[in-house]
């Protein structure tokens, strides 16, 4: 079918099911087994880690929205020191909105996710037809592998179990990172951040190149698409204004390319660091032609960049969260390991750019990423968040340069992308037949939220872990111990209140210890029978009981 201007092909209108298909598959196990148990679904839909599943991730974002729904800026709700509301964040400050209106709270978040799908998809498409034109093989592989992307051995290594368990984990925690698909399931900030990366840099080639329509890509016409093609494919900027200023530069879609990059820095920090690489880069290599015009969206990124700076350094909470090491560097033979059959591929598809900026960017994209996992000591393996945008591009040159025919060219692509996709797929279907409590509250402990949220007098919680993450979400009140990152001490508080709530203290040393905690309630899940009525007597206004749940009201001391 040959592709008339902009519309959508038939392969990409599949793409778009297969991922709608993709981001949407947890949310549909979480809520049939949900309905099944009787439980209460809490919102959060993230596959995180090698071993298991932590939902604490969506969680906090949850907490953040209600907190800003209800103070326009979000606080940390995850331990009871004071803390101050200083995160504004697009994303959760609009959720928050939508819960004020009268929506759940997870129903809120999840709008987000379609949203995300449709950016998605655009933007995938819009970097493929940029780079291949109207050919519409390699656009749809381009497009396939953008989003779908998992690396060879770290499926062979997840399905077969071979190696070491802490090189399995770092090799998953790679191939989980260049996935961009895999940041639906639980981390739609992440996935529209990586959305308006190519956006930014589209924009930009349209602002500072407005013989584009004109110009051919380098290398021939049968690699790159005609010129028409290459021009129909970009359309960042409008099509009537392809001979307006050819002398200079278009201010629309430098407009365009500094809000997608602010907001691709805002919602995903680690994109904001490597945007800034890209355009500081592309000033040099272009020496320093339209220096001026590239600053505008190096800008539009540094500009969050630098309110998160301030975070870390002067707020207590931002502070102990951006200095928290949960998970160092990959080691050097995960990287290896990793990257080195892709690199063998993508090797294949490099060529000149031969001053096109488009093509200067690709390249610029792959050392940018690694320079931010380098220089960037928060969750450095986040920087690799979006390779998988230029590694398509070149391996589908690749496979061109190799002359690959369809069926073969289908099967690699398949390789690259199905295996993974299985591994993680079955192993989110082995999540949800559980009862993880940071998915699925049961009646008596939902029952026990909502009259903490509506009617216990105002103070913080103290409860279990990991019961405890959830409760911020549900009621917006403060936890003393609740998440790994944002809870001061979190082992050491999570073993004491375990301690406490699974009967293991002296009555002496229980109440000592609530007192120091500085909680005005205590809140039992039904996974801890203990009745604490008798060792914290001196300290009760009152228990609550709902079913195999408790709440506790303490005196005021």
């Amino acid at each position: 079918m040959r592709e008339l201007g902009p519309r959508a092909s038939r392969a990409e209108i599949v793409l778009l099911g297969a991922l709608a298909a993709w981001g949407l598959f947890p949310l549909a196990l979480l809520l049939i087994h949900a309905g099944a148990l009787h439980a209460r679904f809490t919102g959060a839909d993230g596959l995180i880690g090698a071993d298991g599943v932590l939902g604490a991730d969506q969680l906090q974002y949850l907490a953040w929205a209600r907190d800003a729904g209800s103070h326009g800026l979000a606080s940390d709700l995850f331990s009871l020191a004071p803390s101050a509301h200083v995160y504004l964040e697009p994303l959760f400050t609009i959720t928050g909105g939508l819960y004020r209106l009268g929506l759940s709270l997870p129903v809120a978040y999840l709008l987000w996710k379609p949203v995300a799908i449709v950016i998605m998809l655009a933007a995938a498409v819009a970097w493929a037809r940029r780079m291949f034109g109207d050919r519409l093989g390699a656009r749809a592989a381009t497009v396939i592998l953008s989003l779908f992307l998992f690396t060879p051995l770290t499926a062979l290594f997840s399905w077969t179990g071979l190696g070491s368990g802490p090189f399995r984990f770092n090799l998953y925690l790679l191939g989980d990172e260049l996935l961009w698909a895999s940041k639906l399931w639980g981390y739609v900030p992440s996935a529209l951040g990586l959305a308006l990366v190519p956006v930014a840099l589209l924009a930009t080639e349209r602002a500072v190149d407005p013989g584009l329509r004109s110009a051919p890509g380098p290398g021939s016409a049968s690699d790159e698409g005609s010129a028409s093609d290459v021009g129909s494919a970009s359309d960042v900027g409008s099509a009537s204004d392809g001979a307006a200023g050819r002398s200079g530069v278009r201010g629309g879609p430098l407009l365009l390319a500094a809000l997608a990059a602010l907001l691709a820095s805002w919602l995903h920090p680690w994109q904001g660091i490597t945007l800034v690489v890209i355009f500081v880069g592309l000033a040099a290599v272009r020496r320093f032609r339209h220096a001026l015009a590239l600053a505008v969206p190096a800008v539009g990124a540094a500009l969050p960049l630098a309110y998160y700076y301030l975070l870390s350094h002067h707020d207590a909470a931002w502070k102990l969260a951006a200095h928290y090491e949960a998970i160092p560097r990959i080691p050097a033979l995960v990287l290896l390991a990793g990257f080195g059959p892709l690199a063998l591929i993508a090797a294949l598809g490099v060529r000149r750019p031969d001053g096109s900026l488009i093509e200067q960017a690709l390249l610029l994209w792959i050392g940018a990423c690694f320079v931010t996992y380098f220089i960037n000591d928060s969750f450095p393996a986040h920087a690799l968040q979006g390779l998988s945008l230029p590694f398509a591009v070149l391996a589908v040159r690749g496979g061109q340069r190799l002359r690959l025919g369809p069926v073969t060219a289908a099967l690699a692509v398949g390789l690259l992308t199905v295996p993974g996709l299985a591994y993680d797929a079955r192993k989110f279907i082995d999540t949800a037949r559980g009862s993880t409590v940071q998915y699925y509250l049961p009646r008596s402990d939902a029952r026990a939220l909502d009259w903490v949220a509506q009617h216990a007098p105002a103070g913080g919680v103290l409860a279990p872990t990991p019961f405890a993450v959830v409760i911020p979400s549900q009621t917006g009140r403060s936890v003393w111990a609740g998440h790994g990152y944002w809870t001061p001490d979190y082992p050491g508080r999570a073993r004491q209140a375990d301690r406490l709530f699974g009967g293991r203290m002296r009555p002496a040393a229980a109440r000592s210890f609530v007192r120091s905690t500085g909680a005005r309630l205590l809140v039992s899940d039904c996974r801890h029978h203990t009745n604490l009525t008798r060792s914290l007597r001196p300290l009760l206004r009152s228990v609550h009981q709902f079913g195999c749940a408790r709440v506790y009201l303490l005196k005021r001391v």
